[in-house]
């Protein structure tokens, strides 16, 4: 199926810089920053069922593990260049990773509405062309994503699903399954959905350093045109690295920074996708796109696999929530008269342009025209990398900094605070699901259950329509459901299994927060009317 993606006429020569997401019925928002034109859009994802040589869950990594695989230095190289190489290698060899790695990438559907029934839930009674048929009917965003544990938890772009009412994930193989969100960072602009499913290939990470002119892989949903299955792929270099997009950044309140640039065509309905290299393994998560004119054929640019990323993906995995170091300064990278006049040799530093006297930066005195070279010991490489250091760097805890006062070194101890972020972050203790008219999540952790006992595990009901078919039941707001099918539930995660793998007609919950616990089956009272 053909997703129209609604784009704003462009000036000649001024590129669009968009998220690759694309938004199939709706128009984008779109702003002008110094002649260019930004806007935003979502990705896509897929997977399968043979697993992918040397590929490893996250699951069997510890997240201490996952974070401590950092991205090693770059070896020394003696470059030869070839006088001649057989085509037919090449592409066999492009062949067979999009062979291998296409199983663990998949397409996404966002809806801004709900679709109404049980079916919508259930994999079983989903299919592509169901899919498509109710899409059609109301607004809705295309990305893609790709599996990193074989129960089913796929990374993608918080941009591609964070304002979606419902998710669904098309497979290469044309299987469909209902999603939901289990944790979002939107300031790097990364989330983990996951589908009722188990057994699935995964990807692998890359280990080695990404080099400009090396190849790249993108496989995903360009346009909405794999919500069918079947990823598309494209083939390119990495043109560059280290991009950043303070435009988008800015607008959005997001860190695009030491971005990978790629020739591969990513285009609208790209975002949230894998970046291969030519081994199959991911370099990164295709995020944006200057769209192409006239003059252009279009730049795509992705994050980078690196130490920081997969430390994120392993705290969203388990539902933590990610936070930001706030040091209260802006800065920028020096220019080469400024770092000489501090008696700075080499380039790097970042250069303060003002603070915040309200600010931990304020408080540590750091002061407009210092140059901090040093954040706990590492090195700052330029501005981005400084802001990229304090947001990692441990918050409520000292953290050093070695700067320059003109001619002068110097070092100061400073407490982060937390960065405040404007869009909320998924995480364990706010993910939601709708169900029959329920608003479901965790049970807050201070809920007064008014001297009637707290249930040891459940799912609140945080709102209910008049509607529903518990509500008539007698099933209210601040109930808790205990069990699904006899199946204790205590997070989405579980009523997402049950409701997708017992039918129906065999729903009976058992909910606790009144005076003592009842159970509600719907089908019994309808066979009893």
């Amino acid at each position: 199926m053909v997703a129209h993606l609604a784009l704003t006429q462009l000036p000649t020569n001024r590129p669009s810089v968009a998220h690759a997401t694309d938004a199939a019925t709706t128009a984008t928002a779109t702003v002008k920053a110094n002649g260019q034109q930004v806007s935003t859009d979502p990705a896509s994802t897929a997977a399968a069922s043979t697993p992918i040589p040397g590929a490893e869950p996250l699951t069997n990594t510890a997240p201490a593990q996952l974070a401590a695989q950092a991205t090693p230095a770059a070896p020394a190289r003696n470059y030869r260049l070839a006088e001649s190489f057989e085509i037919a290698d090449l592409e066999a060899q492009f062949e067979a990773v999009a062979r291998r790695v296409a199983p663990a990438v998949v397409a996404i559907s966002g809806a801004d509405g709900r679709m109404e029934g049980d079916a919508a839930l259930r994999s079983e009674e989903m299919n592509p062309d169901r899919l498509s048929n109710f899409l059609d009917t109301v607004d809705r965003t295309v990305g893609t994503g790709f599996i990193v544990d074989p129960d089913g938890y796929i990374v993608t772009n918080d941009h591609v699903v964070g304002k979606a009412e419902q998710l669904w994930v098309t497979t290469d193989d044309r299987k469909v399954y209902p999603a939901i969100v289990v944790g979002s960072d939107p300031r790097a602009d990364i989330a983990i959905i996951k589908i009722p499913a188990s057994n699935l290939p995964v990807i692998t990470f890359a280990d080695a350093p990404v080099r400009r002119g090396q190849w790249t892989i993108a496989l995903g949903n360009p346009y909405g045109l794999s919500v069918g299955g079947d990823m598309c792929m494209s083939v390119g270099i990495v043109s560059a690295t280290g991009r950043s997009l303070p435009k988008l950044s800015g607008k959005e309140d997001r860190l695009y920074s030491d971005l990978i640039q790629t020739t591969a065509q990513i285009n609208p309905g790209n975002s949230g996708g894998p970046l291969f290299d030519a081994r199959g393994e991911v370099i990164g998560i295709n995020t944006a796109v200057i769209l192409p004119q006239k003059q252009t054929n279009g730049i795509g640019f992705a994050i980078p696999i690196t130490k920081r990323v997969r430390q994120i993906v392993s705290d969203l995995r388990q539902g933590r929530e990610v936070v930001y170091g706030y040091l209260g300064v802006k800065s920028s990278s020096p220019t080469a008269r400024e770092r000489k006049a501090s008696g700075i040799n080499e380039e790097i530093g970042a250069f303060i342009d003002s603070v915040d006297p309200n600010s931990p930066g304020g408080a540590a005195d750091l002061r407009r025209g210092d140059i901090v070279v040093k954040v706990d010991g590492e090195t700052v490489r330029d501005g981005d990398h400084f802001i990229r250091a304090i947001g990692a760097a441990p918050v409520g805890q000292p953290v050093s900094l070695t700067y320059y006062r003109k001619d002068k070194l110097k070092t100061a101890e400073v407490t982060l605070k937390r960065r405040e972020i404007a869009a909320a972050a998924v995480t364990r203790e706010s993910r939601r699901m709708r169900w029959r008219g329920m608003l479901l999540g965790p049970i807050p952790a201070q809920w007064n259950f008014e001297g009637t006992p707290r249930p040891e595990k459940g799912l609140m009901v945080i709102a209910i329509d008049a509607n529903s078919p518990y509500a008539k039941e007698g099933v209210a707001q601040g109930a808790v459901i205990t069990s699904v099918a006899g199946v204790a539930v205590g997070d989405v995660t579980d009523l997402q299994r049950v409701i997708n793998e017992v039918p129906p007609e065999q729903w009976a919950l058992q909910t606790a927060g009144g005076r003592e616990a009842v159970v509600v089956s719907i089908q019994d009272n309808a066979a009893a009317e």
